[in-house]
């Protein structure tokens, strides 16, 4: 019966309402017109248009009224029709005796004079500011459409009660950060956190908690939603790509403020945002803003506010607000069955400002070190609330203190602790602690035709054992040339708020000649872009080394190590330099500089961590050889490496430039090798493939005193396969130029020079398998060129090791 009734009351409901579309442009550049409201013949609203200007209505109603803000009103005949466009005439209002067009004109010029005045009104111009922080971020399930069920029958029953009664007690997660913030126009910026809490984990998050969207000033291009850039309204930039409407004049905190609405002017697959700013009329400063995400399929809010203290807009409040996907739960049946689960989960984070000292008495000892700062004697858990109650506005209401105790239990049960074990290793560049030492997992195993299969062993102490001095040690052993391998060494730490360390190392390995790490790339780093370049190199050489020197970083984003080393080398395959076989003697003084520009970092009691990574690095290496205590050459010795990486509308860009040049007589195994990576074999010359290395040319085939070389990787587009897997294609442009002064001093060995330019191409498609193995297809270009197409002709299995 209830059928019959729903089925005639939508027939009814049919023939009585007619479903017209609604599309609203703007006269002047037909740009669609977002938020006009729409009403009936007896001014029933029926809604307002959505992002692109459009409202789909059912009405009885053959006349509509479109009602906007800025243009004048429009009556719309709509009877009989199924899509209706309207065209909107802006009105024109007077702003400071000058008239505008609403359309964009008058909210553009507003926000033009605030772009100007950004750098007058930023608080990093203040003499010494110094005020606190209290930000609170938890994670809810709308748990309203959680059921509970008064008299449970079965197991299904119990288990929807039984999340029904811990989300309606506590929150899903819940964390609490406190801060001390220092601003001076003198000394820059210093953010110290003092306390912070993560339910469900009892060890502090160090590398997380300083991962804040607290923004001073919205001064930017960029502005950080949720950990996604996303273009700032009030940006240079943002003028681009945003169309602004003046609303009204408001007065806040008795203050004359204009209110500009913005949104999008072009949609894009890209995430935007629509929403309102409020500008300072005397300053011209941003005071307020509040924004959405414009996608309709999830939500996402943000809103922050300034307040003017002594002449300075100093931050007051920020919320942010997004869905974050589902929750779900599962639960195993006594038959080994499962029930699972899933409700919408509500990610907020909240940040308020207090205890503001404007001016306060700041000195320079006070901003020594990183920007961000961890003060490591608070963050033990006797400590965490006593110090939060100095931060935090109100007290924890109940139910966030059954968050911690529930989660806390929750995170016992599920061994969250192991979980943050793994973050800690992928962050600290593949380094496992246990107990005292960290063990580094990227000396386990490895392959080269030289040593066959390599397994090894390295640990170093931890902040356990002593946050004064490290030691480290590893050995390893070849399979194939059957040597024990091994290094010992320690740090002592004596300028710690900018990671400063004495160092001193031995060891006695082998390595590939002609391949000369970068020293100031991390250990992760320097494992991935090595892990895969010398599979098919058997021209290795023995070494002994001792090595003495100092390392720390200048000005935050600039490293620098100084280092004296007397190094024994011997080749390990047949070879003379100047008819001299077996041990050469070297001794050299070796500064080595990393200037990452973009990159911020924090000081955690087991290491330096980047905490925001930028995309432009520069590495430089100068190394003097003596000719003392027997040195057998004393050459001059220059390398440079430059890395970033280039996003636009057509894609990301990644770039890799390398130069070297040697002055003087040196063995070939401290020359440069050519970083190849081929070896010819059957079926399209299949092998591995590297990260930077030239897939095509092969191993030991050139050498050089000195060279330059590039490469470019770009990526169009994703393509997606099977369940949303995304696929990027990836196209690679690799070149090289160098040259040799006197090849002939180099006996028993079969190389080119690179006095002809060396070019390869070829094309990547990664991820396909486990989000790590893909395949690569190169070509060998050029004067280099093989006579044979298929013998330029490379196939590659390509590993990308993002799992670490």
């Amino acid at each position: 019966m209830k059928y019959y009734i729903f089925l005639f009351n939508f027939c009814l409901s049919f023939f009585v309402y007619s479903q017209v579309k609604i599309r609203v442009f703007d006269t002047q550049d037909e740009f669609r017109v977002i938020g006009a409201n729409i009403f009936n013949e007896t001014k029933e609203f029926l809604g307002e248009t959505n992002e692109i200007g459009e409202l789909e209505i059912n009405t009885s109603s053959p006349i509509i009224n479109i009602v906007k803000n800025g243009y004048f009103s429009e009556i719309v005949n709509i009877e009989g029709k199924k899509v209706v466009d309207v065209k909107m005439k802006p009105t024109f209002i007077s702003l400071d005796e000058v008239k505008f067009t609403t359309n964009d004109s008058v909210g553009r010029n507003i926000i033009i004079k605030t772009i100007k005045n950004q750098s007058k009104n930023s608080i990093r111009k203040a003499n010494n500011v110094f005020f606190k922080s209290y930000t609170k971020f938890w994670s809810t399930v709308n748990n309203d459409s959680i059921p509970y069920i008064d008299h449970p029958k079965n197991h299904n029953d119990s288990v929807s009660n039984k999340w029904k009664k811990l989300l309606d007690n506590s929150h899903l997660f819940l964390g609490e950060r406190a801060m001390d913030h220092k601003v001076s126009r003198k000394f820059g910026l210093k953010n110290i956190i003092q306390s912070s809490r993560i339910s469900g984990i009892k060890s502090p998050l160090y590398e997380y908690i300083a991962m804040q969207p607290i923004v001073f000033d919205f001064d930017q291009d960029k502005i950080n939603f949720f950990f996604k850039a996303i273009i700032n309204p009030v940006s240079k930039e943002g003028l681009s790509n945003y169309r602004y409407g003046f609303k009204e004049d408001v007065y806040l905190d008795g203050r004359k403020t204009a209110v500009v609405s913005f949104f999008p002017t072009v949609k894009s697959s890209q995430r935007q945002i629509k929403g309102t700013l409020w500008i300072d009329d005397k300053t011209n400063a941003l005071v307020k803003i509040e924004a959405e995400n414009i996608n309709t399929n999830y939500i996402a809010e943000l809103e922050a506010d300034w307040k003017l203290n002594n002449g300075t807009w100093i931050p007051n409040s920020q919320k942010y607000r997004m869905e974050g996907g589902n929750f779900k739960f599962t639960e195993q049946l006594t038959d080994n069955s499962f029930i699972d689960k899933q409700e919408k989960i509500w990610i907020n984070l909240e940040t308020t400002f207090k205890d503001i000292e404007n001016p306060a008495r700041l000195k320079r000892k006070d901003f020594l070190g990183y920007e961000d700062e961890i003060s490591f004697e608070n963050m033990v858990e006797k400590k965490w609330d006593n110090i939060m109650e100095g931060y935090r506005d109100s007290s924890l209401t109940t139910r966030d203190k059954n968050t911690y105790n529930k989660i806390d239990s929750v995170g016992l049960k599920y061994k969250l602790e192991r979980q943050l074990k793994l973050l800690r290793i992928i962050n600290s560049g593949g380094k496992l602690p246990v107990g005292k030492v960290d063990l580094d997992l990227t000396n386990i195993a490895g392959y080269n035709d030289y040593e066959g299969l390599r397994l090894g062993a390295a640990f170093s102490t931890n902040e356990k054992l002593s946050d004064k001095y490290s030691l480290n040690a590893y050995s390893a052993y070849g399979f194939q040339d059957k040597k024990v391998k091994f290094g010992i060494g320690g740090e002592y730490y004596v300028n710690k708020p900018y990671s400063g360390k004495l160092f001193a190392k031995y060891k006695q390995d082998v390595s590939p000649a002609g391949k000369s790490p970068i020293l100031l790339q991390s250990n992760y780093t320097s494992f991935v872009s090595n892990a895969f370049s010398n599979i098919y190199n058997n021209e290795y050489f023995s070494y002994k080394t001792y090595t003495f020197g100092y390392q720390q970083d200048i000005f935050q984003n600039l490293t620098f190590n100084l280092s004296l080393n007397y190094e024994k080398q011997k080749a390990e395959f047949d070879y003379d330099y100047k008819n001299k076989r077996g041990w050469f003697q070297l001794y050299n003084t070796q500064l080595s500089l990393r200037y990452a520009p973009k990159d911020k970092f924090i000081r955690t009691p087991y290491g330096k961590v980047t905490v925001n990574s930028g995309k432009s690095v520069f590495y430089a290496t100068i190394a003097k050889y003596w000719d003392i205590f027997d040195s057998d050459y004393s050459p001059l010795r220059i390398n440079f490496s430059y890395f970033d990486v280039f996003e636009t509308r057509l894609g990301k860009t990644s770039f890799n430039l390398n130069a070297d040049w040697i002055d003087g007589d040196i063995p070939i195994m401290n020359l440069y090798e050519g970083r190849g990576n081929a070896k010819h074999n059957g079926f399209l010359n299949f092998g591995v493939g590297g990260l930077n290395s030239f897939e095509t040319m092969k191993a030991g085939e050139f050498y050089s005193d000195m060279y330059v070389s590039f490469n470019i990787k770009h990526i169009f587009a994703g393509i997606k396969v099977g369940n949303n897997k995304v696929i990027l294609p990836q196209f690679i442009y690799r070149g090289v130029w160098g040259d040799m002064k006197h090849k002939e001093n180099h006996g028993n060995m079969n190389f080119n020079k690179l006095n002809n330019y060396f070019h390869e191409a070829g094309i990547e498609v990664n991820n396909i398998l486990f989000k790590t193995f893909g395949l690569g297809l190169y070509y060998r270009l050029g004067a280099y060129s093989e006579h044979k197409f298929e013998d330029n002709l490379h196939l590659k299995l390509t590993i990308n090791l993002n799992f670490l």
